[in-house]
């Protein structure tokens, strides 16, 4: 179970976040008083280094808009078809729907010892990733990275240098000037707070902001429909929900758990949720 606290005033510290995700991979903490720069400040104590989607906007210098339209969301992630996933990402209910819009958490390593033999062994090997990205997206990426102000001013040299750090990924240009970007990823990993095997990836993840990417195996055969949803209703055997409520902050290891949303039933209007991510801190300071 995941751990709920309820007092608007005591926040939890960031050892008591690092224990708890370690033992359950996540948290809803649960009425807070705060607002948004009250969630901004509250994140940057628990991560050393921010991270961020170059496709979504920003509602403060730490958070970014959710905006992923009404459907439902399936189960990833966060930056998960990406060479640098955040290792937290914490979400913001700042107005919460009257009915639906419930995210939805997964605990990937409950996943991984639900896998059958044979699906466990499959999925031990990693897998390809392949998608075009704009220029416009590519460009604010790799300023991202490398702490470029400006990322319109962002060279194909730069890009070079980014895709050539990791042996893991590699790009094609295209006529548009965007890319035909490619990506080993690890189907289970295990760099999350306990240390465990994880189901967590983006296979069955959205994209809203992007353009749909294609899934292949090491040897370059396509993932076919069956394993999607075999992983689907593996993954919903473990899937708990969040019904936000306003001021809740959910706290989560996205390198354990993967997280989706229910569909939207009313005007989007009615709901405003944001999400931070970054890599975790060594701080045992309050929160």
């Amino acid at each position: 179970m995941n751990q709920r606290i309820a007092d608007p005033i005591a926040m939890p510290t960031v050892e008591a976040i690092k224990s708890t995700l370690t033992s359950n991979g996540w948290m809803l903490i649960e009425h807070t008083s705060l607002d948004l720069q009250g969630f901004s400040t509250f994140f940057q104590s628990l991560c050393d280094v921010l991270t961020f989607d170059p496709a979504r906007q920003f509602a403060s210098n730490v958070a970014q808009t959710v905006d992923a339209g009404t459907a439902a969301v399936g189960l990833h992630i966060e930056n998960g078809n990406t060479p640098m996933p955040p290792d937290v990402v914490a979400f913001f209910s700042m107005r919460s729907a009257s009915s639906g819009a419930q995210t939805t958490v997964c605990d990937g390593a409950a996943v991984y010892q639900a896998l059958p033999d044979p699906l466990k062994n499959r999925l031990a090997q990693p897998y390809f990733m392949t998608r075009h990205l704009p220029k416009t997206i590519w460009q604010r990426y790799v300023a991202t990275a490398n702490a470029v102000p400006d990322p319109s001013s962002v060279t194909i040299q730069q890009l070079d240098d980014f895709i050539r750090a990791n042996p893991n990924q590699s790009c094609v240009m295209q006529s548009d000037g965007g890319i035909l970007y490619q990506l080993r990823i690890p189907a289970i990993r295990a760099d999350n707070f306990a240390g465990i095997p994880a189901y967590a990836n983006a296979l069955l993840g959205p994209s809203y902001n992007y353009e749909p990417p294609e899934y292949k195996t090491h040897d370059g055969i396509p993932l076919e429909a069956a394993l999607f949803e075999d992983l689907a209703a593996i993954c919903e055997e473990h899937t708990k929900e969040i019904a936000w409520q306003d001021g809740d902050v959910a706290v989560i290891d996205n390198k354990r758990c993967l997280h989706g949303r229910r569909a939207i039933t009313v005007p989007l209007s009615e709901r405003q949720l944001v999400i931070a991510m970054g890599n975790r801190t060594t701080s045992t300071d309050s929160a």
